[in-house]
């Protein structure tokens, strides 16, 4: 399966302030709006690695 890595707008990091769960939250968000397609996998840095859905 090909993965694709997506970068992360920095400003979610601010706005989490520290808590992870939160963080998450906004990527998977994210995710879910803006590459409806996609299926989120894990959190590399500024990159989320995600797989196509289906």
């Amino acid at each position: 399966m090909k993965e694709h890595r997506i970068g992360i707008p920095h400003c979610f990091r601010w706005m989490a302030a520290g808590n992870k769960k939160l963080y998450i939250s906004y990527v998977k968000g994210y995710i879910k709006s803006c590459h409806p397609g996609l299926k989120p996998v894990r959190i590399e840095g500024q990159y989320v690695v995600c797989i196509k859905k289906g």
